[in-house]
């Protein structure tokens, strides 16, 4: 895990350099430095999916859920706190919320028989709890075998998935999946629009 960190942190540098050169950042259109800096309690920098640094790292997010949707990438200048952040807006919300919870509970990938037998291959699972007072409604999204875990949450037209990696302190521990729901609640909190 510290060695994908240290990609991320060198990966971010060569491409910020290249920003800069070609003038193609492009600020992320939901959330910005402060919001996410004060949201994560940690000064971090956020940048779009259209970006240079952004197009590099959308190959690695966790794209289990709204895969297809704007995203920006939250990083701390030592790479140790990293989330993505990924928003779909419509009038059929509800109805893409609903079928990114049917995913989220796992799904038949696969089903196959004949006569000695049938074969059913499933997704993995990785809906958590419910997150009570976020938007109309909202869930955990637990690490499973991926390395991210977060929140998925809708108010209204909007939908939100944040998907955040363990600290670097609790990397190589068991991290529990409730911790990186904890920490990608403020950032969605702000990108719906519900501050305090």
């Amino acid at each position: 895990m510290a060695v994908l960190a240290v990609v991320f942190f060198g990966i971010s540098r060569f491409v910020d350099n290249i920003d800069a050169e070609l003038n193609t950042s492009d600020s992320c259109n939901f959330i910005t430095d402060s919001e996410a800096s004060d949201a994560l309690g940690v000064s971090v920098s956020v940048e779009s999916g259209d970006s240079g640094l952004g197009a590099i790292l959308g190959i690695i997010r966790d794209t289990r859920l709204l895969a297809d949707e704007p995203f920006c990438f939250i990083s701390s200048e030592d790479s140790s706190t990293q989330a993505w952040v990924s928003v779909y807006e419509g009038g059929d919300a509800e109805r893409v919320f609903a079928a990114a919870e049917e995913i989220a509970e796992g799904q038949v990938v696969s089903s196959s028989s004949d006569a000695s037998g049938s074969i059913t291959v499933e997704s993995d699972p990785f809906r958590g709890e419910d997150v009570a007072g976020l938007g109309d409604e909202a869930f955990c999204t637990d690490a499973g075998f991926t390395l991210f875990g977060g929140v998925l949450a809708r108010s209204a037209d909007r939908i939100v998935y944040v998907s955040v990696l363990p600290l670097e302190e609790n990397q190589g521990s068991d991290v529990l999946d409730g911790s990186l729901c904890e920490r990608a609640i403020p950032l969605a909190r702000v990108v719906l629009d519900l501050r305090s």
